[in-house]
Parts: C-alpha cells; structure tokens; sequence
C-alpha cells in the first residue's frame, strides 16, 4: 500500500507535470527548451486548469463538489500529458527521418536514447570544442560548459538544499493556520466537500469567500487524494519535497538571465539564495520564513513562485528586446509568432495559477505585471506591448469579477 501511495505521488507530482510541460515546451524557443523550464511549465499549466475547474466546481456543485472537481481535472490532466508525449514523439520522429544532427556537433554517434533526450529538450543541448571553434556556430545560443570549480559548487548549493529539505520535513514546525488550512484539504479528501464545511468546529457554513476562491488546499487535497496519503502529511512532509526544488529552478533560470556570460557565476549565485532563504527568518512575515516554514500554503507559493515568475518572464523579454533579429531567428528556428509571444502565454498561465494561491496572488502579481509592462514599454516603444499586458492580466480580472459577484 506504501508502495502504491510512493508511485501515485510520483505519478501526480513528477510525472504527469513533466509530460504537461512538454506541451508548453514545443512553443518555446529552442534554447528555452530545458528540463527546468519544462518542470516550471508543467507545474504552471496544472495550476491554471485546475482554477478552470475548480471555481466552477465550488461554485455550481451542490453536493459532491470535490468528486466532481476531481474527477474532471485528474482526466484533463491525463490528457494534456498524453497530448504532450505525443506532439514530443512526432517531433523527435520527424527530426530523426529527416536526418537529425545536433546542431553544434560536428560529428554526433550518440545513441537512440541520447539522440532521443537532445532532441526532447534542445536547450540542453551543449557545444563541443569543435563546434565552439566553427565559424558558423553563434556561441550566444550555446549552453555554457561549466569548470570543475562551477561542478563543485553546484554540490555545496545541492548539499545546502538537501539539507534544508531534510529539516523541512523531518522538523516541520508548528504553524497555528494549519487549523484551517490544512484541515480544508482534509474535509474536502474525507467529506468530499469543498470549503462548505467549518474546520473549527465541524459544522456546515456558506462559501467564506475570502478563503473559498483560493482553491490551493483543493488542489492538496486532490494530491492526498489520489495518492490515499493524509492531506495533512502531503501538506507537511510530501509538498516540501516538491515545491522547495520548484523554487530554485525557477531562481536558477533568473540566475542564467541575470548573469549573462558569466555563467560561471551561477552556482555562486544559487548559494547565496539558498543561505537567504535559510537565514531570512528575521520575522514571522518574510517571504524567506513562508518559504521553509509555510511551503504548503497559498500565501507562501505567491511570494515564492508567482511573484518570482512574473520577474523571470520579463527578465526574459527584456533580454530577447537586446538580440539582433539573425540571433532571435536561430533560437526561434524562423521566429514563428506563438514562439516570439510564448513568454505572453506562460504570464497569462502565471495569472492564472495567482489565482488559487491567494487572494494577494491576484492584487500584487497584476500590480507587478503593470509596473514591469510599463518599463518594457519605455524600453522598446512598442505600443503591442499594451494588448498583450492587458491579457496575460486577463485571467486576474475575471477572478476580481466572480469574487465581487458572490
């Protein structure tokens, strides 16, 4: 039973995420086709369908509405994965009949299974020295080679989060709003309800709409769920292991942008956030202190992962507003349209997924959203940028309009 519960977890929270992220992954540029931004991606596109589904559940379903919710998104999930896999194997296939070389190796005698993995994320793809050495390779959409020196600290950041992911779950401590918060997953995995039941005292209550829309413990719920785990140890010692590494991925990929050609840099930069986070427990408000000591919570993931996100994908722009059009063409493999506005797509999926973490997602992320579209603005003069701001905040002003409704 242990056993089957491990796999399911797997299944629910690495797996079918993966193979999501594959479906975001084949409208990005070639050099943002990581494993990283692939496991971001995946996880973004669950937490935006799973406000489709769950709002309307909670909403319309009178009785049974966690059953409901359920069900509809475990089969939506499966099939965006499945839709994935599938447009990943008729590229891969396709490149393959057509005579796939990577494109910086000179000579390639890899086997099936490697041939398989560059071609699923490209943006892994490395240079050889051969390669670097061409004169008809553009080193600016390589990926960087790191020293020996950048290996080892790699390892001290990786021994740093091991660690903090060891005293998150084996020394999780104490936190009064689990009272509520967890115990909402838990009616919803046990009554299958959805936050039509008190947790103080047990007894049925109207929608609290100030909790009800943030929909994140029905998504933990669904998790326990699925998996047959108790909400509150999914909550507590599963989710850490999940959402902390989530975390720093997103901060690697700001680190990559941020650092630019100094790429050796990266792992320098990785610790110091990683100590940040350790040491930035200087009140019970920081985001540092949610981060290790609240992972589970909504209020946690919008000051860790939205608001992060939201600064990566304009960090990305900005620093594709600085390539010239050659360069931005080979990474873009001809610049295709949803290719050239897929960061545009993953900020909408961001409002999206705002929207069941908390309340605050909604307000803060398209404040900043704003904010960071106007210095895009100032910076480019590109009156498009208008439009599309206006969109990917789009799912936001939707949210705002129901909340007002009820």
């Amino acid at each position: 039973m242990v056993v089957l519960s491990v796999l399911a977890l797997v299944f629910w929270l690495l797996i079918i995420p993966m193979c999501m992220g594959q479906l975001v992954l084949n409208f990005l540029p070639i050099t943002k086709r990581t494993v990283g931004i692939n496991y971001i991606s995946g996880y973004l596109l669950s937490f935006a369908v799973f406000e489709l589904v769950a709002i309307p559940c909670m909403i319309h379903v009178q009785y049974g509405a966690f059953g409901y919710c359920r069900r509809i998104f475990a089969v939506i999930e499966i099939l965006l994965a499945l839709a994935g896999v599938c447009l990943t194997v008729k590229r891969v296939r396709k490149a393959i009949k057509d005579g796939y070389v990577p494109r910086y190796k000179e000579d390639f005698r890899g086997g099936r299974f490697r041939t398989f993995m560059v071609l699923t994320f490209q943006g892994e793809e490395r240079a050889e020295p051969a390669a670097m050495m061409s004169p008809r390779t553009d080193v600016r959409v390589m990926k960087y080679q790191y020293s020996v020196e950048s290996m080892i600290f790699f390892g001290v950041f990786i021994a740093i989060v091991l660690f903090q992911l060891f005293m998150a779950v084996f020394m999780a401590p104490f936190d009064g709003d689990d009272a509520y918060y967890v115990v909402e997953a838990l009616l919803a995995q046990q009554a299958d309800v959805m936050n039509t039941i008190l947790p103080y005292t047990g007894s049925s209550t109207s929608l609290d709409l100030r909790h009800a829309m943030a929909v994140f413990t029905m998504w933990e719920a669904f998790i326990a769920k699925m998996s047959g785990v108790h909400a509150t140890i999914v909550c507590h010692s599963v989710l850490p292991l999940v959402l902390m590494p989530l975390v720093y991925i997103l901060y690697l990929e700001i680190g990559r942008i941020l650092l630019g050609a100094k790429q050796d840099m990266l792992p320098i930069f990785m610790i110091f956030v990683a100590l940040f986070q350790m040491f930035g427990n200087t009140s019970i408000y920081t985001s540092e202190t949610f981060f290790m000591m609240r992972t589970w919570q909504g209020k946690a993931m919008v000051a860790n992962f939205i608001i992060p996100s939201i600064l990566w994908l304009f960090l990305w722009m900005f620093e594709d507003c600085r390539k010239p059009g050659y360069l931005w063409k080979e990474e873009t493999a001809g610049g295709t349209r949803i290719i050239r506005n897929s960061s545009w797509i993953l900020l909408f999926m961001v409002n999206m997924a705002a929207g069941i973490m908390s309340s605050m997602g909604i307000m803060f992320g398209s404040g900043f959203v704003a904010v960071l579209s106007f210095m895009l603005l100032v910076y480019t003069r590109d009156i498009k940028i208008i439009p599309k701001a206006a969109l990917s905040v789009l799912p936001s002003v939707i949210y705002l309009y129901v909340y007002m409704s009820m």
